[in-house]
């Protein structure tokens, strides 16, 4: 998965350096190198993970009140 915004960023900061976004993919593993177009993802994945952690967390725990909340009224 390469991060569209290195791209983007890249094609921004440089906007007659490149023919469009291909060239730029291509001009930037070509100076770069591939690992190039990865550059930030490890943080982005971390806070994706957390965000999704504590969303399912969340969502569970809203699931089981509600379910208790419906029992006792069902009684």
């Amino acid at each position: 998965m390469v991060q569209v915004a290195t791209i983007s960023i890249t094609l921004q900061g440089s906007a007659n350096q490149y023919k469009g976004i291909f060239d730029c993919v291509r001009t930037v593993i070509r100076e770069e190198g591939t690992p190039a177009l990865f550059k930030g993802i490890g943080p982005r994945v971390l806070w994706i993970g957390i965000g999704g952690s504590i969303f399912f967390g969340i969502l569970e725990r809203t699931k089981q009140l509600v379910a208790q909340a419906h029992t006792r009224t069902q009684k």
